[in-house]
């Protein structure tokens, strides 16, 4: 912005006048930055003031105007950070050598990222102005050979004779983060800073060098994948950061400023894209976290996407999303990991120490190139410092896989020997040993199949789809069914169902089965099984267990009467109290338990119907009650043919964790007493029992069933004022008047 255009806005001249009549004079001059005979090093960022330039127009005639003298202000900090920006910024700053002796002094702008610079010397002219003494131009639009200090920062040499002073101005245009750390020194100074820099850089580099080397090697041993990623992993994320540091323009492309500019978003989009190869492969996401397998998947092909752009597009905007993605691929790693290490993935313990120490380094160098923290030596190479110790720890997480694949290895080596010479024991056995062993066989077989086919239970083998493979003559006599033909019969088609219940218990049976399934443990539970010659069910115990023949799994079943009780025709009267929780499979055993004394009293037939309606009451204080599951949510989810999953996840609800089911049971020779409490919070049971009785009430035959079977089965139903407890009466003579 020329003074012309400063004076033609009337706003911005008002602001000028009113800056010169109210501020004192000595505001407009330049601090002067005085350099005596000890001085090797000045920072120069508090000694600096800065002039924006938003239109990039201003020359350096028109900056060192006096006009523009109340423009220039301040540093914001002692390094000049204004972050992201399309202006141009000036800096400002005045020397002056008060000794009798000419100094020869280097001033180093310490950030290689900043694509101009130009620098200028002026001198307070003799009569009015100043005059020009020298100007160099620099930066990454121009080839690293221009410089006339080789150097990986942007180096200024100023002669300044005895008793002189300077002004120096320079000019800075990028697109990248807007930072010029600016110090003063004396040669000498320089080159012990610099020496020291390249040692550090060495240690950094030869780290980077020494593992790629040894996890190469490592590569072409193991031929695992983890270790290629790796490699490729560090050299990308080694390019970028030679990059970024400048020591790739000083050393490997000097005569290329468009790749010089362009190589460190390529650098990064490359450094994601391995880094998530080797997360993925690594910590195998697919296995343990498929959802984080899916965002890593997305990160790696938006971090390819920039590595391409990074070439074609502007570097303002690629540079931008080159401290996202960064950022991204952290946030989602150390989630990842935390969650495969409680999953019991050892190999995660040092790949999440090593992201988290890497993660701090990106924040740092995130937010200082973003302008929201000061540049210093932290900040500038705490990326270093973070990926440094994130490459040592990914190796050691390398090695630890290492040796935990040797461990299993030499597990398997020993298993494999043991069993080698168990084998060869069982071959030096004499043959005496094994006519014996044959001929117990054959006695055992004998003995077996006389057990088997003796029997009055029934003895049969299931695949796993429940499909019948065999069965002894028993299933014969109890379901007439020819045992030859028994393979073309699936098991569920032999539990007996009804149109009142037959989703409860054979959605009861499938549960067991699917548990059974699941823990591959034996079990045993009671059902109601079709009978070929009268229209009730048949009970019987079932007992399965899972049998590996020749690699098959099998399961052997037995199907056994229920026996009634020896002692039954001795009991007079008992009283038991009981405390469920919410699990459906409960309720069907209690229910049996409740319910065996009553043959005493009652018929068989009787006694079975009592038991369905006292199952329905108890499933309904569950459902109901204390799961608080509606009508119109059990019917969905029955019509979606998921109602059992529904459940489960309601037993998992917070709401339902504690609470239970209470069941006070008593009975003498003259009724049966059960009180059923749950912990719900009740309904209107005087509607329910109005509309249970009302038949016509379509709705209430599919949601009030168990109350209306109950109502037909006990003599007396009554239910407390809250409706969550009820109690149920059934008397075995007449009733009382």
């Amino acid at each position: 912005m020329t003074v012309q255009k400063i004076l033609s806005n009337p706003k911005t001249a008002l602001a000028a006048m009113l800056l010169c009549l109210v501020l004192p004079m000595p505001l407009f001059s330049l601090g002067i930055v005085n350099i005596s005979p000890t001085m090797e090093k000045l920072d120069l960022g508090k000694d600096c003031e800065t002039l924006e330039d938003p239109d990039g127009t201003l020359s350096i005639t028109e900056a060192a105007d006096e006009a523009h003298a109340p423009l220039f202000v301040p540093s914001p900090g002692t390094i000049p950070n204004y972050g992201f920006t399309k202006s141009v910024y000036w800096a400002r700053i005045s020397i002056a050598n008060n000794t009798d002796t000419a100094r020869e002094m280097l001033l180093e702008v310490g950030f290689p990222l900043l694509d101009n610079v130009e620098f200028y010397i002026l001198e307070k002219g003799k009569k009015t102005g100043f005059e020009l003494l020298k100007k160099e131009t620099t930066g990454r639009d121009f080839p690293f050979t221009r410089r006339d200090i080789k150097h990986r920062n942007f180096v200024f040499s100023i002669h300044m004779p005895a008793d002189t002073g300077r002004t120096l101005y320079l000019r800075f245009k990028t697109a990248d983060g807007m930072i010029f750390p600016m110090t003063l020194w004396t040669p000498p100074s320089f080159m012990k800073k610099t020496q020291r820099e390249q040692f550090a850089f060495g240690i950094y580099y030869g780290i980077i060098l020494i593992m790629i080397l040894y996890n190469l090697f490592i590569f072409f041993s193991t031929r695992d994948r983890n270790y290629l990623y790796y490699v490729l992993y560090i050299f990308f994320f080694g390019m970028f950061q030679m990059a970024m540091n400048g020591l790739a323009v000083q050393y490997l492309w000097p005569e290329f400023p468009w790749w010089a500019i362009h190589a460190n978003p390529f650098f990064i989009g490359m450094s994601i894209v391995m880094a998530t190869f080797f997360t993925m492969h690594f910590l195998d996401t697919a296995y343990y976290t498929p959802v984080a397998d899916k965002l890593l998947k997305i990160l790696m092909g938006l971090s390819g996407i920039l590595a391409v752009l990074a070439l074609a597009i502007s570097y303002s905007i690629t540079i931008v999303a080159g401290q996202i993605l960064p950022l991204a691929c952290i946030l989602i790693a150390i989630p990842t990991a935390v969650i495969i290490l409680k999953k019991g993935n050892r190999s995660a313990r040092f790949y999440l120490i090593a992201w988290s120490t890497f993660l701090v380094g990106i924040i740092l160098s995130t937010l200082r190139v973003m302008g929201m923290i000061p540049h210093n030596f932290l900040t500038e190479h705490g990326l270093q410092i973070g990926s440094g110790f994130e490459m040592v720890l990914l190796s050691l997480a390398l090695a630890d896989r290492i040796n935990i694949m040797k461990k299993e290895k030499d597990e398997a080596q020993q298993e494999l020997i043991t069993s080698q010479q168990r084998n060869m024991e069982d071959i030096m056995r004499s043959r005496d040993e094994i006519e014996e062993a044959h001929r117990l066989l054959s006695v055992s077989e004998s003995k077996y199949r006389l057990l088997v086919e003796g029997t009055s239970d029934i003895v049969f083998s299931l695949d796993e789809n429940w499909n019948f493979i065999t069965s002894n003559r028993a299933i014969l006599t109890e379901f007439k069914i020819d045992p030859g033909t028994v393979s073309s019969r699936n098991f569920l088609d032999l539990i007996y169902s009804d149109q009142a219940e037959h989703y409860v218990t054979k959605q009861l049976v499938l549960e067991k089965l699917d548990e059974f399934s699941r823990t591959k443990k034996p079990i045993q539970f009671r059902t109601h099984f079709i009978s070929p010659i009268i229209s009730e069910p048949k009970e019987m115990q079932v007992r399965l267990e899972f049998l590996d023949i020749e690699g098959k799994n099998e399961i052997l079943g037995k199907a056994s009467r229920i026996l009634d009780d020896s002692l039954l025709k001795y009991f007079d009267a008992e009283r038991q109290k009981y405390v469920i929780g919410n699990l459906l499979i409960t309720a069907e055993d209690i229910t049996h338990r409740l319910t065996r004394n009553l043959k005493k009293y009652v018929p068989t037939r009787d006694v079975n119907y009592l038991r369905l309606a006292l199952r329905e009451i108890i499933i309904n204080a569950i459902e109901h009650g204390n799961l608080g599951i509606t009508f119109e949510e059990k019917s969905k989810a029955m019509n979606e043919d998921h109602y059992f999953e529904f459940i489960a996840r309601r037993q998992l609800a917070p709401e339902a964790t504690g609470k239970k089911i209470a069941i006070e049971y008593s009975v003498d020779t003259h009724r049966v007493v059960y009180i059923i409490t749950d912990d719900g919070a009740g309904f209107d049971h005087n509607h329910f029992l109005k509309n249970a009785i009302n038949t016509a009430n379509e709705e209430m035959l599919s949601h009030g069933r168990g109350i209306a079977m109950t109502m037909n089965a006990f003599d007396r139903v009554q239910y407390n004022e809250k409706g969550n407890q009820v109690m149920l009466i059934k008397y075995f003579s007449e009733l009382p008047r």
